[in-house]
Parts: C-alpha cells; sequence; structure tokens
C-alpha cells in the first residue's frame, strides 16, 4: 500500500479523532471570522465561530496531554522503563519536518520579487520558542507550547518510576494539582498587570501559563490506566455536561483578551474539554454517531497538517482564485486549509511518518504489526 494512504487501525479511537476535527474546525472557523470581520462582512454565524474557535487550541492540550502520556504509560508497562531516546526520535519526526517545511516555503516567497525578507521571528520559529516571543506565522505558538510538554513529560515519568517504583505514578495527581495551581497563579499575577492591554505572548502563550490543560489530559490517562474507578466516574459523571455548557456561556459572555477568560476561564475550558475527551474515550455511540465519528476522523487524522498549513494557504493561495464573494472567501478559508493540509500531509508528513515506524516502531506496532501497515498520525493537530 502506498505510504500517503491512510486507514484508521484496530489500535485507534475515532471518536479521539473527531474531536480533533472539531477542534481544528472551531480554529479555521476562528481565523475566517477574523478575516471577514475586517471586511465587515460578518454575520452572527461567523461571529459566534470567530468568538469561540479559539477554544479548539485548549482542547488539542487536552487531547494531546491524554495520548502522549498513554504512549509513555504502555511503554513503562512493556518495558518497565521510558524509552526517552526513542520518544524523542519519534516526536522529531513527527514535528519537526512539517514546520520547517513551512518556514523554508514562508522564506521561499519572502525572498521572492516584490517581498521582503526579515529574519524577524525565525530564530523563535526554529528554536521553538513562538510562545514567548513574536514569530513569523503566529498560530505556532501552541507548537511550542506542546514540544516544551514532549521534552519536560518523559523527564518527569523516570523521576517518578526511579522515585517510587513499586507506585511510579502515584503522585501524577499531586503534580497536576502543583502545576494547575502554579499556572492559575501566574496567569492571575500576569493579567491584572496588563492594565487593560493584552500582549499575548505574556498572558496568553506562554507554556507556564497553558501547561496545565495538557496535564490535565495526562491526569485523565493516569485515571483510565491506574485509577479506573475515577475515570469511569468521570465518564457517568452527568454534570460534566453542565461543565461543558458552562465552558460555551464563558466563551460567549467573555472574549479571549478578557482578564477573566485568560485567567481562570483557561481552567474551565480544559475541564470541559477533559469532560469531552473521557466521553469520546468510552462511549462507542449509535450508528449514526459512529458514521459521523468515522467521516470527522477523516480530517482529525490530518489535524496537524491542517493546522500547520492553515495560514499559508489563506495568505499565499487562496488569494489567486480571486473569490468576489464574502462569504466564499469565509468558506473557502475553511474547505481550502482542510484540503490543502491533507495535500501536504501526504506529501510530507505521511512519508516521514512511514519512514519513522520502519526505523523506531512504537511498541504498539511492533504488537499489532500484522494488522498495521501504515503510519500512525497519533497526535493531535499541535502534537
Amino acid at each position: 500500500m502506498a505510504p500517503s494512504a491512510i486507514q484508521l487501525s484496530p489500535a485507534r479511537n475515532t471518536n479521539l479523532d473527531a474531536l480533533r476535527a472539531i477542534a481544528i474546525l472551531m480554529v479555521l472557523g476562528r481565523h475566517a471570522g477574523m478575516a471577514i470581520s475586517i471586511l465587515h462582512a460578518s454575520n452572527p454565524f461567523t461571529r459566534y465561530f470567530e468568538r469561540i474557535g479559539w477554544a479548539g487550541v485548549d482542547l488539542f492540550f487536552v487531547i494531546s496531554g491524554y495520548l502522549i502520556s498513554g504512549l509513555l504509560f504502555s511503554d513503562y508497562q512493556k518495558r518497565g522503563s521510558i524509552g526517552l531516546t526513542r520518544f524523542y526520535i519519534r516526536r522529531g519526526l513527527k514535528i519537526w519536518p512539517s514546520l520547517y517545511a513551512l518556514i523554508a516555503a514562508g522564506l521561499f516567497i519572502e525572498l521572492l520579487p516584490g517581498h521582503h525578507f526579515s529574519t524577524k521571528g525565525l530564530w523563535s520559529e526554529l528554536f521553538f520558542m513562538q510562545d514567548y516571543f513574536p514569530s513569523i506565522w503566529g498560530l505556532t505558538w501552541s507548537l511550542a507550547v506542546e514540544e516544551h510538554f514532549y521534552l519536560t513529560l518523559p523527564l518527569l515519568f523516570i523521576f517518578l518510576t526511579r522515585r517510587n517504583p513499586e507506585k511510579p505514578f502515584a503522585a501524577l495527581p499531586w503534580v497536576f494539582a502543583a502545576i494547575a495551581v502554579f499556572s492559575l497563579v501566574c496567569r492571575f499575577v500576569v493579567g491584572w498587570s496588563q492594565n487593560g492591554i493584552v500582549d499575548p505572548w505574556t498572558c496568553l502563550f506562554p507554556t507556564h501559563l497553558r501547561m496545565d490543560g495538557l496535564m490535565f489530559g495526562v491526569l485523565l490517562r493516569y485515571f483510565k490506566e491506574y485509577r479506573s474507578t475515577l475515570f469511569q466516574w468521570m465518564v457517568s459523571w452527568g454534570s460534566g455536561w453542565a461543565v461543558v455548557a458552562a465552558a460555551l456561556v464563558l466563551l460567549s459572555v467573555f472574549p479571549d483578551e478578557s482578564r477573566q477568560m485568560h485567567t481562570w476561564g483557561f481552567t474551565v475550558l480544559y475541564i470541559a474539554a477533559g469532560f469531552l475527551v473521557v466521553k469520546a474515550v468510552a462511549i462507542g455511540g449509535t450508528k449514526p454517531v459512529r458514521v459521523m465519528s468515522s467521516l470527522l476522523a477523516r480530517i482529525g487524522i490530518y489535524s496537524y497538517s491542517i493546522y500547520l498549513w492553515q495560514m499559508f494557504f489563506v495568505w499565499f493561495i487562496l488569494p489567486h482564485f480571486h473569490i468576489a464573494s464574502h462569504m466564499g472567501n469565509y468558506w473557502a478559508s475553511i474547505a481550502g486549509p482542510i484540503l490543502f493540509g491533507i495535500v501536504m500531509a501526504k506529501i510530507i508528513e505521511v512519508p516521514v511518518l512511514h519512514f519513522r515506524d520502519r526505523l523506531f516502531p512504537s511498541l504498539t506496532q511492533q504488537s499489532l504489526a500484522p494488522v498495521l501497515k501504515e503510519p500512525a498520525l497519533e497526535s493531535a493537530a499541535t502534537s
């Protein structure tokens, strides 16, 4: 089978892929709404998704924490240790090729006649500091947050396994609580010092302000692997839908630049996202739901590439279509990046992952070798 052909393997949870599709659609709706509002052509529908769409990134964070910690838990359960080198290599081959291809493509266009070349933001892109310093693409700040998470989480797991080999991960709830309190306090400190002027690289993007969402995903995976009673309680907890509803109300009332949103609001959002994740993991659904989940999953498995290349398409490709209608441009700004992102995934991401999985197969792939014939696009759009 050609490397560009992707099939959902028996090991995948299509509901999580569907959640990733919802997250990327929210982000695309946000950016398309921002563009159309500049033209004063927005309507209640586009304004609403512009207002709430950025929360798709918070959903990505929780999904990433859940999935990546699952890889590490599985590694420890099967080997009795954390394969740090293999983990870093596999993460690097997942994230770096597509990102650096995007950076190279942007620089190539800047070098064309009529464009002004500037190295401003290049260094932060190259060294994953986009969440602390301005970058070329802007949206890659979330990649920096996740990259810092990938670097530190396995080190934390190694520390925990060596500290208490009998119950290696028993301290994870306390670690999450400490990180959650630390991030929340930091958000309040910077949030109330802005005097009404929100600098995203100060109070929205930095890793130390957003790590709690990723760690909440880790906590949920810990519950599933080691505290199944707590996980099942979350699955059956009916009030969880009230948390999701509260998050939607919060998004509807407070804009993302408000102090309420970028302080305690982020906490409400990642808790709501966590409830969606545990439901997605536990519930198979009726046939119509499974069909919809499968359709969305086909988008979700390419969510990283879609997220990465969306602004490249909007800035450098979409204008050549000369779409006169504002709403036509709006929908093209959503559908176009999806199609373009899938194409770029097949050109760059899928072949690299195919190469990666031949040289550095995961333990899951080794155990499922007879049924897995394609690379697993296992992480979230920003992972």
